[in-house]
C-alpha cells in the first residue's frame, strides 16, 4: 500500500480531518478547551498528497502531540502520550512557522470547529449535514450559560419558557410543549450524556461542567430518540481525566432590585483523575446556585419566611459522580450518577390588568378587583400593573428534585463498537401557591409531581467505510408518573368566591358573617392522574458513499407504544350542611360549596382508568449531502416524524380526553462553509416543516354544551413554519472574534378554525388560521463578540458580550390581545483578566441583561378570579464577579 494511500485512509477518520483543519500552532485560550478533548492524539495530522516515508509521518505524529500535549496542559485538559513513545511525552515550547495553510487552519481552529456527537459518533461539526448550534464549555463557562433559557440567548430558533419545572417548555422554530400537563410529552427532546428525558420539567436545573451543548433543529427521530420530531438539545457532560483535573469557581452578585449585597452567591468545581492508572479514572463536580428574587414581597402582616420574601429567586444545588472504566483496549464503561435540588420563591405570576369589560365594551360583571372591592376586605386594593412588586401570605418555596444513574458501555469488536445504556431518572415537583396573590386567607393550588423513567438502548455503529457506514438499535423506554392536583380554601375564601347576590345574603348580620367565612375554610380538593407508557424502537442510519465527495444518508425508526392513564377526584376537610341565620343564609353558604367543588363537573368520583391505547409511529430521513472541499458542503434533508397520542381527561368530570399523534414533516436545503482564508465561518438553511395534529389546548365538539363547543386538551389540525437561518462567526484578528445568528421564522396556524377564544372576546369559536403562533418571534438575531489582549507580566485582559433580538410575538396560548409581547433585545457582557503560568485562574466581572429590559416569555390570561398574570418574566439585571481557578 502506497503512503499516499495510507494518508488517505486516516483522513477518513474524522478526528483526523479536523487535525489537518486545525494545525499545532496555539490557538486563543478561549477556544483551546473546546477542541482538545479526548482522542485526538489517537490520529495523526496528515496533509493529503504529500507523500512522506511512514517513518516520517511517525515524526510528524509525535510532534504534533507534543505540541497539542502543551496546549492541554496550558490550558487543564489531558495529556496523551505520543504514539511512538513508551511513556508520556515531555512538553517543550515550539515555535511553529506561521505559513499560509498554517494560518486557515488556526483560523478553522478559533472559529471552533470542533467534535460532536449529534448523530451519535464523533464527527466534525461542519461536517455534519443537520442545522446544529455548538456552544463549547468556555463559552458556557464565560458567559454563564447554565440553563435551557440561557442557551436561547446564543442559540438561533431556540425559546423557552421556564417559570418553575412544571410550567417548562422549549420550543424550536417556534413549535413546542406549552402546556402544564404530564400527560403530554414534549416535541424538542432533551438528551443528557446519552439519556433522554421524557419530560420538561426534568431540565429544570444547572448544567455544569459541560463539555459543550449542541442544538438541533428538525426532525431527529432516527437517531435521537423519542419525541425529537422538531429538534433535540443535546448536553455533554466532560468525562473523567486518568490525568489531575480540578477547577473551583465563586461568585458574588447583585440584582437590579435586589435588598442587599451579595444577593448572589455561587460556586462551582470539579475534579478529575486516575484511581488506578490506565484502568478507572473519576471525575466529581458540584454546583450550589442562590441570588435573591426580582420580585419584591410587600406583605409584612404574616410570620415566617413568607413575609418580606423576595420571589423570582434561585435556591439550587447539585453534583454529578462519573466513573470511566478501561480494563482493556476494546472495553469501556462510564457510570454516572447525579442529583440537583431547587427550593425556590418562583411560583407567583404579577398580575397586570384586570378591565372590567370585554373587547366589545360589554361589561365583564364580577371580577378579581370587584371581590376584592367588598366591605370584607376592609378597602384592600391588590396590586396590579407592577412587575417587582407582589402581596402574598400563603406561597411556600417550590421544591424539584432531579436525580439519576446511567452506565454506558462500550465494546469494540473488529470494525463495529456495540453500545449499552441503561439509565433510570427521577423528577419530583411539589407546589404550593396563592391562588389569589392576596394576603388573605382564601385559596391555595398546587400540583404534586412523581415521575420515574427507565430506559435501555443497544446500538450498532460501524467504523466509517468507503462505501458505506451505518448504525442500527433498539430502544426502550418506561415512565410513569403521579400527578396529583390539589386546591385549599380558607377562612375568607367565602367572601372572595361567592356571587354578588350570596355575598349580599351572608354579609347582612354577624350569624350571615361567620357562615360565609365557614362555607369554604379548610375544603380541599384533589385531583390525581396517573399516565403510564412503555415505549420499544428499533432504529437505523446508513450513510452510502456515492463519491469521495457525496454521500446519502437514509434513516428509518419504527416505535411502538402502549399508554395508559387512570383518574380520581375526592374531597375532603369541609362536609358542609350548614344551618342557622335568616332566610337563606345556610342555603347560599351550601351552594358557596357546593358551587366551588363542582363548577368543573361532578364533585367527586373513584378511580377511573382509560382504555390502553396502543400506537405505532415511523420516522424517516433521507438526506444527500456534497463536500465541495473540506471547507464548503451543501445539503438536504426531507425527515419525518411522530410525537406519541396521550389520553388525558377532563379533570371536572373524569372523562377521558383522547389526543391523536402529532405528525410532522420537515424539508431542509442548506449550506455549512469557511471562506476568506477561514476567517468566516457561514452556515444557512431553509426549512419548510408542517406538522398535522399539534397537540394543544383548542375546542372540540360537545352537544352537551350550551355552545356546542368545549375547551379543552386536543389537537390543532396544522400547523406550518417556513423560514431561513443563519449562523457562522468571523475571526477579525488573533485576538478579537464575532459569532453572529439570525433568523427568520412564519410559523402560523395553517388550519385552526375551531380555535378557543381568549377571554375579552365574546364567541363560543375563533377561527386562527393564519396567525404567528404562540411564543414564535418572527425575526430572530444574535451578535456576540470576544476580544483579548496581553497587557503585562503574564497577564491577558479579555471582553465579551453577547446580544439577542426578537421581534413581537404573542406568548399567551390563546393569543390573547393581552399577550402581545413587543419586539426586545436582551444583552450579556463581562471583562476581566485572566493570568497564571498556565492561565490557570480568571477574575470576571459579569452581567446578565446589562440593559435590564423587562419582558415576559408567558401570559395567562385573566378570568373571573384572576387578573392577567406574567407568568415567564425574564431575569432583571445582574452583575457579578466571578474568580476561577484551575489546579
Amino acid at each position: 500500500m502506497s503512503n499516499n494511500s495510507k494518508l488517505g485512509q486516516l483522513h477518513k477518520k474524522p478526528i483526523a480531518k479536523l487535525l489537518s483543519r486545525l494545525g499545532a500552532s496555539s490557538a486563543p485560550a478561549f477556544v483551546v478547551a473546546s477542541i482538545a478533548m479526548g482522542g485526538l492524539s489517537h490520529y495523526a495530522n496528515a496533509a493529503e498528497n504529500d507523500p512522506k516515508s511512514v517513518e516520517s509521518l511517525q515524526e510528524e505524529n509525535a510532534k504534533l502531540t507534543r505540541e497539542l500535549n502543551e496546549l492541554k496542559q496550558r490550558y487543564n485538559l489531558p495529556v496523551t502520550a505520543s504514539s511512538n513513545q513508551a511513556e508520556p511525552a515531555t512538553v517543550t515550547p515550539v515555535t511553529a512557522v506561521a505559513t499560509p495553510e498554517q494560518s486557515a487552519r488556526d483560523n478553522a481552529a478559533a472559529l471552533g470547529v470542533v467534535l460532536v456527537t449529534s448523530r451519535n459518533r464523533e464527527e466534525i461539526a461542519q461536517d455534519v449535514p443537520i442545522p446544529i448550534s455548538v456552544i463549547g464549555a468556555p463559552k458556557l463557562d464565560r458567559e454563564r450559560i447554565f440553563t435551557v433559557d440561557d442557551l436561547t440567548r446564543v442559540a438561533p430558533g431556540l425559546t423557552a419558557t421556564t417559570p418553575n419545572a412544571r410550567r417548562s417548555g422549549i420550543s424550536i422554530r417556534g413549535i413546542g410543549k406549552s402546556t402544564g400537563d404530564e400527560s403530554l410529552e414534549a416535541a424538542v427532546g432533551v438528551i443528557v450524556d446519552d439519556v433522554f428525558l421524557s419530560l420538561p420539567g426534568m431540565t429544570y436545573q444547572d448544567f455544569t461542567d459541560l463539555d459543550r451543548v449542541e442544538i438541533l433543529r428538525g426532525p431527529q427521530g432516527t437517531l435521537k430518540g423519542k419525541n425529537t420530531t422538531l429538534g433535540a438539545i443535546n448536553y455533554v457532560t466532560k468525562e473523567p481525566t486518568f490525568t489531575r483535573q480540578a477547577y473551583l469557581e465563586t461568585e458574588v452578585g447583585a440584582n437590579q432590585n435586589g435588598s442587599d449585597f451579595p444577593g448572589a452567591l455561587r460556586a462551582r468545581g470539579s475534579i478529575s483523575d486516575a484511581l488506578v492508572d490506565d484502568v478507572i479514572a473519576y471525575r466529581a463536580s458540584f454546583f450550589v446556585d442562590r441570588q435573591e428574587g426580582d420580585i419584591e414581597n410587600i406583605n409584612d402582616s404574616r410570620e415566617g419566611s413568607i413575609a418580606n420574601q423576595r420571589f423570582h429567586e434561585r435556591n439550587r444545588f447539585g453534583g454529578k459522580v462519573q466513573f470511566l472504566i478501561t480494563p482493556t483496549e476494546n472495553f469501556k464503561a462510564k457510570i454516572s450518577l447525579d442529583y440537583s435540588e431547587s427550593k425556590e420563591y418562583s411560583n407567583t405570576k404579577p398580575f397586570q390588568y384586570d378591565p372590567a369589560t370585554f373587547a366589545d365594551g360589554s361589561s365583564r360583571g364580577t371580577t378579581y378587583s370587584t371581590r376584592l372591592a367588598r366591605d370584607y376586605f376592609g378597602g384592600y386594593r391588590p396590586i396590579i400593573g407592577s412587575k417587582d412588586k407582589i402581596d402574598i401570605g400563603q406561597a411556600d418555596p417550590l421544591l424539584t428534585k432531579n436525580y439519576g444513574i446511567s452506565a454506558k458501555l462500550d465494546w469494540t469488536i473488529g470494525s463495529h463498537t456495540l453500545t449499552s445504556i441503561t439509565a433510570y431518572r427521577g423528577y419530583d415537583f411539589d407546589a404550593v401557591n396563592d391562588s389569589e396573590q392576596t394576603r388573605f386567607d382564601i385559596a391555595q393550588s398546587g400540583t404534586l409531581v412523581d415521575h420515574k423513567q427507565y430506559s435501555q438502548e443497544l446500538r450498532l455503529t460501524s467504523d466509517i467505510g468507503e462505501l458505506l457506514d451505518y448504525q442500527v438499535g433498539l430502544f426502550y423506554l418506561h415512565s410513569e408518573t403521579s400527578q396529583t392536583n390539589r386546591s385549599a380554601y380558607g377562612s375568607d375564601a367565602g367572601a372572595f368566591y361567592a356571587t354578588d347576590t350570596q355575598y349580599a345574603s351572608l354579609n347582612a348580620d354577624a350569624i350571615g358573617r361567620s357562615l360565609l367565612s365557614q362555607s369554604l375554610n379548610g375544603l380541599r380538593i384533589n385531583t390525581r392522574f396517573k399516565p403510564e407508557t412503555d415505549s420499544y424502537a428499533a432504529f437505523g442510519q446508513i450513510n452510502w458513499h456515492l463519491t469521495e465527495k457525496a454521500t446519502v444518508t437514509t434513516g428509518l425508526r419504527k416505535t411502538y407504544e402502549y399508554k395508559n392513564n387512570s383518574a380520581e377526584r375526592w374531597v375532603t376537610g369541609n362536609a358542609g350542611g350548614f344551618t342557622g341565620g335568616s332566610g337563606t343564609q345556610a342555603a347560599d353558604a351550601n351552594a358557596i360549596r357546593n358551587t366551588i367543588i363542582g363548577r368543573n363537573g361532578n364533585a367527586v368520583y373513584s378511580e377511573r382508568e382509560a382504555d390502553e391505547l396502543r400506537d405505532n409511529s415511523i420516522s424517516w430521513l433521507v438526506s444527500p449531502s456534497y463536500k465541495v472541499d473540506d471547507d464548503l458542503m451543501y445539503y438536504a434533508s426531507a425527515a419525518g416524524g411522530e410525537k406519541s397520542a396521550a389520553i388525558s381527561f377532563n379533570s371536572g368530570t373524569g372523562n377521558v380526553v383522547n389526543i391523536d399523534p402529532e405528525k410532522s414533516v420537515s424539508y431542509e436545503l442548506g449550506f455549512k462553509g469557511l471562506f476568506l482564508d477561514r476567517r468566516l465561518q457561514f452556515n444557512a438553511n431553509i426549512y419548510r416543516s408542517i406538522v398535522k395534529g399539534y397537540q394543544a389546548t383548542t375546542n372540540v365538539i360537545d352537544p352537551t354544551q350550551a355552545t356546542g363547543f368545549r375547551s379543552q386538551l386536543g389537537n390543532i389540525p396544522e400547523i406550518t413554519a417556513t423560514g431561513i437561518e443563519l449562523e457562522g462567526g468571523y475571526l477579525f484578528s488573533d485576538r478579537l472574534s464575532f459569532t453572529f445568528g439570525a433568523a427568520y421564522n412564519r410559523a402560523k396556524y395553517a388550519d385552526w378554525g375551531n380555535a378557543t377564544c381568549p377571554a375579552e372576546i365574546i364567541a363560543t369559536s375563533c377561527d386562527n388560521t393564519g396567525k404567528q403562533i404562540v411564543g414564535a418571534p418572527k425575526l430572530t438575531g444574535i451578535i456576540g463578540a470576544h476580544y483579548i489582549q496581553p497587557i503585562w507580566g503574564g497577564l491577558k485582559a479579555q471582553a465579551f458580550f453577547s446580544t439577542v433580538i426578537r421581534s413581537k410575538q404573542n406568548v399567551e396560548n390563546l393569543l390573547s390581545e393581552f399577550g402581545e409581547q413587543s419586539g426586545y433585545s436582551v444583552t450579556d457582557a463581562g471583562f476581566g483578566i485572566i493570568g497564571g503560568q498556565k492561565d490557570n485562574w480568571e477574575f470576571n466581572v459579569v452581567g446578565k441583561n446589562i440593559f435590564d429590559k423587562v419582558y415576559t416569555t408567558s401570559v395567562n390570561t385573566y378570568d373571573t378570579n384572576s387578573p392577567v398574570g406574567y407568568d415567564g418574566l425574564g431575569q432583571r439585571r445582574y452583575i457579578g464577579v466571578v474568580l476561577r481557578n484551575r489546579f
